[in-house]
């Protein structure tokens, strides 16, 4: 049976399916499962934010090294991040027994996931012309381009986690750390502009740097929007 054959919904108020749950343990390997039509609203979720998260590994090694070894793995994440989103998206399905304002949370998160991998391939094309033309960066960029995607991951594996079992308190840490990251990259914005107009970075390697930084930055905005969402909604039903 296919998705869209199929009514689903899912409820961000509760955990996720006993299946997904008693497969926590193996999280860290979700990214490895394959697309398909079968997937439900909540594994198709999940699969997909596993695969943006190991995206994201794949591309800070890139960056770190000046290496296209792991590019073509990350790509070919991102475009399964795009199929399910579609099998997600021609599948969903609110009953009319839900409150409005679920049915409005719920039927943006594929699309803000799939945002987020439209802006890791951005980010992977950055490292695909810093790899074909040797593009320089000095050991300060690469460590500040280290320090957030590192800052990125922890935002997103603990969304994950939200995901798995909805959480006030993670929620309260995701966004708390959204925003914080979010003013980091606002930071190295202005200082690498500083840098430019000094004549300390050249023009072709400071573009590149402010499109990973933007790209960074927009990422964390939508991993910070699904989880103010969530967290409204999960602090309203706890004052019920």
């Amino acid at each position: 049976m296919s998705m869209k054959d199929k009514h689903v919904f899912f409820n961000p108020l509760r955990m996720l399916s006993p299946k997904l749950d008693s497969e926590a343990i193996e999280i860290e390997e979700l990214y490895q499962r394959p697309v398909s039509e079968s997937m439900t609203l909540e594994e198709g979720l999940l699969v997909m934010l596993s695969k943006l998260i190991e995206m994201t590994k794949l591309l800070r090694e890139s960056f770190s090294k000046a290496s296209d070894e792991t590019l073509q793995a990350a790509l070919e994440l991102g475009k399964e991040v795009h199929a399910i989103e579609k099998i997600l998206t021609e599948g969903l399905a609110c009953t009319l027994t839900e409150p409005p304002e679920i049915c409005r949370l719920v039927i943006m998160f594929p699309v803000h996931l799939e945002r987020m991998g439209d802006y890791l391939e951005s980010i992977a094309n950055c490292c695909k012309i810093r790899c074909r033309d040797g593009v320089p960066f000095t050991d300060k960029v690469v460590a500040e381009v280290e320090g957030m995607f590192t800052a990125l991951l922890d935002i997103m594996k603990n969304f994950r986690d939200a995901l798995v079992r909805p959480n006030k308190v993670i929620l309260e840490y995701v966004v708390a750390e959204s925003n914080n990251l979010d003013q980091t990259c606002q930071d190295l914005q202005l200082a690498h502009v500083e840098r430019l107009l000094t004549g300390s970075t050249a023009p072709r390697s400071s573009s590149l740097y402010l499109d990973v930084v933007e790209s960074t930055q927009s990422i964390n905005r939508h991993v910070k929007t699904m989880a103010q969402e969530m967290l409204a909604l999960v602090t309203q039903h706890a004052a019920l």
